[in-house]
């Protein structure tokens, strides 16, 4: 086993812990809202917080050194289209947690408290976090199939694919919080 070979079993493994756990978080998210589960999602909104720390950057830094680590070890080069993507999908992604996810992670504990678990301040921004992650999920799919395929400039219905997927992701996402999809519904007066 050489050491490129190592360096690629762990950076797969990184991305497998890193993605996977989105996923997971994905439908337990979406499962405690569909069946409108307040304390579950308070739960799951701190265990969240615990997982990124501990977690998600963790496998994220180690994804993004050791695919370093890779292209320097191995036949490639920086200036190569598919690690392009790469790199650019683990910035979106990182600029996504530390400017949209974290902040609005507070504003949930916040409204939580101040509210409860069921109050619309607190749906509203569950609501608003489930949509961007969702768009960083279709992101980071993006990502791991541009490192499967390896696109290079002439692959132009693969690039259209995916720059088709990232425009549909978005549009969704921006429709979505507009409409305010996801609120609770408004009570009928007695």
């Amino acid at each position: 086993m050489s050491y490129y070979e190592v360096l690629l079993f762990l950076h797969i493994f990184a991305v497998i812990v890193w993605v996977g756990g989105g996923i997971a978080l994905l439908y337990l998210s979406a499962w405690g809202e569909q069946t409108r589960n307040a304390a579950f999602m308070q739960g799951l909104g701190a265990s969240s917080e615990w997982l990124t720390r501990r977690l998600f950057i963790p496998a994220s830094l180690a994804t993004l050194v050791l695919g370093v680590l890779l292209t320097i070890e191995g036949p490639w080069s920086f200036d190569i289209l598919w690690i392009d993507l790469g790199f650019v999908g683990f910035a979106v992604s990182f600029l996504i947690g530390i400017l949209f996810l974290k902040p609005e992670g507070a504003r949930i504990g916040r409204a939580i408290a101040a509210h409860g678990p069921e109050s619309s301040e607190a749906r509203h921004h569950i609501h608003r976090i489930g949509v961007v992650e969702k768009v960083e999920f279709v992101i980071l799919v993006l990502v791991v199939a541009a490192m499967a395929i390896k696109p290079t400039s002439e692959d132009t219905g693969t690039l259209i694919l995916f720059a088709a997927v990232t425009a549909a992701a978005v549009a969704l996402g921006v429709r979505s919080l507009r409409t305010g999809r996801g609120q609770p519904r408004a009570q009928p007066a007695d």
